[in-house]
This record gives C-alpha cells, structure tokens and sequence, in this order.
C-alpha cells in the first residue's frame, strides 16, 4: 500500500471515480458496524449483566443509562442519512407516532414528570431506529443483520456459560440455570427463541448458507434448553411448528385448506384445555397456576390500573418512585416487584387505555398484513408471521409493548412498519438482479 494516493494499483488523487467509490465504501462499513452496535446494545446483552449490583438487582447503573446517549446521536445519525425515505416509511403508520406522541403526551399527567419526560425520548429514540431499519433494509438485509447479532450473543452466552460460569450461569435462585449475557434466565431464553425464529428465516431466505443458519439454530435451541425457561421453550417450540406450517403451506397448495383447518381446530382444542383443565396444562409444562408469581401481580395491578384507567400514571413513571402507587403492590406481595411482567398491563399502567387500545389496533393490522404474505408475499412471510406471534406471546409475560431501550421493540417497529408501507416482497432469485445496480455510495 503506498501512502502517495495509490491503492493496489488504483490512483484514487487522481481518478475522483476511484475516490468516490473508496469513500463510499468506507462510508458503507462504517454505518454496517453503527448498526450492529445498535442492535447489540439495544439487546441489552452484557450491560446489565455486568454493571448491575447482584445483592441489589432493582439498582439502576448511572454509567448503563449514560451509554445510551452516544447510541442515541448513532440512531439520529442514521435517520438523517436515510431522512427521505424513513419519512415514507413513518406516514404509512400514523397510528404509531401517535401512540409515541401520546406517551409523551403522559408527561402532562404524570406523577413522575422528570421520569416520564426522559424515558419518552428514549422510547422516541427506540422507536426511531426500528423505523430506521425498516427504511434502510429489504427483508433479507434486515433478517440477515439481526440474525448475525443474535449469533453473536448466543456465542458470547455459551462462552460465558461454559468458561465464566459465575457470570453466565444463575447462583442464587434457580441456581444451575443459564442466563447467558443476561441478568436473568427467563430474558435470556425468550430472546434465544426469537434467535432461534431469526435462524430458521434466515435459512429460509438463504437456502445456501445452511451451514451457518441451521447450526446457529440448534445452539440458540439449546440456550433456551439450558436456560430452563418454561415460557422461552413454549415460544421455541411454537416457532419450530410455525416455520413448518408456513413450509407446507407454501410449497403445497393443495394442502392449504386442511393445514388451516388443523391449526383452527389445534388453537380450539388448547383454548378449551387451558379454559376447562388449566391444572393438567400448567402441570404438562412444569408450571404452577400462579406463573412464578405473575398472577398475583397482575391481580395486585388490577386496582392500581382502576385508579388511572383511562390516562395511567404516565409513561415509565408508575415503579420508580418506591414511596409511590407502586408501594401498595410491592407491600402487598411482600417483595420488591421491578415491573408488571406482562407489557399489555405495563402499557396500561404507563398511558392508560388509550395507549393499550391504540398498540391493539396496530398489532391486529400488522397480524392482517402478515398473514396476507402467505398469499402475496415472498420468503419474508416466515420471519413477519412468527415475529408477530412470539412478540404476543412474550408481551404476556415480559413488558415489551412500547418499551423503551428494547430490541424487542425496535424489531417489532421495523417488521410491522415494513409491512404497513407494503414494502416489497422478497424473493431468493431477485438478488442476483439487484446486486448489479449501484446503491447510494456507487457500490454495485
């Protein structure tokens, strides 16, 4: 390499073609690796794990929460660079920026104004990088990206599990089980079965590149074995059964009809077991009623929501103060309860009904567009399908539903914001098409 201006043969002093292409390549990588870091940091992975007190779990590090402002000039670094087309991509879902503004909104009634004020434009940033995503990548450039990120804390769990076992294994209660680069089991396995969903679309989308995707599905398969969450392995083995539904359903026509109607009747059958025989159910999965406590929280939560029904709390407000509405449900349940273990509820609790009602109406729409890919769509339908129903069921025992500083809610943003501006359907032959035509930085 010469330092004159010459590359590997190439005069890029004097070819500004040559130059520009040069600079658009490394402008090109370098907002690759801003994305990655982003999707890393939004997952959480390491961070808490490493920076909070484990005598002292409802601590909040001071160094954890400034991290995030270098992230967030990221994120607004991206959507200016891609500003014309996020902006298409927003007005398609007004209905979202208005449930973003309304929990901002909040701030007016909120009994924690500071709290509110601050945690709103960190849901703003949120929300703002999952549009960035939707905006920036075709479906298999966003599968790709976040498939990759997933494997990579999947590999830094195992690393952790198996060599740093004070670290990535549980010592104190459910002592033995996995938490990875988590701070708990149960949030390790439900983001390792959404790992293992992003594996098997990821394969669907590149057939080719099994090697990578079809290992990396069994190791995040067996993270969620190892981590011994009950509710992580119900959403591994529900995406393992969708995967092949949607398989048949589009490579046999013929047999569509009879596949809907088994999983009608299946849905039918589990609703009356759960409805009529809940004992033997929670007994098949190694559960007690109560769900590790969950219920009684959500009873206990009952009142509190009746107090601010329509309105709530504002947004992000209602635990942070000990001494607060939040002090009734800790006392009466004797222990120090961090959240509503259920994002429908925590939404409530945050901007009352109007929020609930307004995410209710987003996720039926996204469910509807998603399931209209089985018919118009191409191979994205595998992720928009069993993203959508994992994201239910893990918002009913984790608050995922306009969470701020969530990857759960930056990839449920992208997804249904890519689905509501009927971005294009993707299929394996297109590539080889578009790979001939330059891009933005003149990259074929």
């Amino acid at each position: 390499m010469s330092y004159s201006g010459t590359v590997v043969g190439h005069n890029y002093s004097a070819n500004p073609l040559a130059r520009n292409h040069m600079a658009g390549r490394l402008l090109y990588w370098a907002e690759e690796f801003i994305v990655f870091i982003l999707i890393f940091q939004f997952s959480t992975a390491l961070v808490a794990l490493l920076l909070t007190d484990p005598s002292d779990l409802e601590s909040k590090s001071s160094l954890a929460r400034n991290l995030w402002y270098p992230g967030y000039l990221m994120v607004l670094f991206l959507a200016v660079r891609k500003l014309p087309k996020l902006v298409r991509t927003a007005v398609f879902n007004p209905l979202l920026i208005l449930a973003i503004l309304w929990c901002g909104l909040s701030y007016l009634w909120s009994i924690e104004p500071d709290v509110t004020l601050r945690r709103s434009v960190a849901l703003l940033m949120t929300t703002l990088f999952g549009l960035v995503l939707a905006a920036r990548y075709d479906w298999n450039e966003l599968i790709g990206r976040l498939a990759l990120v997933f494997l990579f804390t999947a590999l830094i769990s195992l690393v952790l599990a198996v060599l740093v076992p004070r670290l990535g294994v549980m010592q104190e209660i459910h002592h033995g089980a996995w938490r990875g680069a988590w701070l708990e089991k149960n949030s390790f396995g439900t983001r390792m079965a959404v790992g293992l969903a992003l594996m098997m679309s990821a394969f669907a989308m590149q057939p080719a590149r099994w090697w990578l995707w079809v290992p990396a599905g069994l190791l995040c398969f067996g993270l969620v074995v190892m981590s011994t969450s009950k509710a992580a392995l119900l959403a591994a083995l529900v995406a393992i059964a969708g995967f092949f539904i949607i398989r048949v359903f589009r490579r046999f026509p013929v047999l569509r009809i009879p596949v809907m109607y088994s999983v009608v009747v299946g849905l039918s059958v589990l609703g009356f077991l759960i409805t009529f025989m809940p004992d033997m159910m929670f007994d098949l999965i190694g559960k007690e009623r109560t769900l590790t406590g969950r219920t009684d929280i959500w009873q206990a939560l009952v009142l509190a929501i009746k107090d601010k029904q329509l309105l709530g709390y504002g947004y992000g407000a209602f635990w942070h103060d000990t001494t607060g509405p939040s002090y009734w449900v800790r006392f009466s349940l004797e222990w120090g309860v961090p959240t509503a273990h259920n994002g429908w509820m925590e939404t409530w609790l945050s901007a009352g009904a109007v929020a609930v009602i307004m995410f209710g109406i987003i996720y039926v729409i996204t469910v509807l567009l998603a399931l209209d890919r089985l018919y118009r769509g191409g191979v994205e339908n595998y992720w928009v399908i069993l993203s959508t129903v994992l994201f239910l069921m893990i918002s009913l025992s984790e608050s995922t539903i306009l969470q701020q500083n969530d990857l759960s809610w930056v990839i449920f943003v992208a997804t249904s914001a890519k689905l509501f501006a009927f971005s294009p359907a993707y299929w394996r032959a297109d590539p080889k098409t578009r790979a001939t035509k330059p891009n933005e930085y003149g990259l074929a």
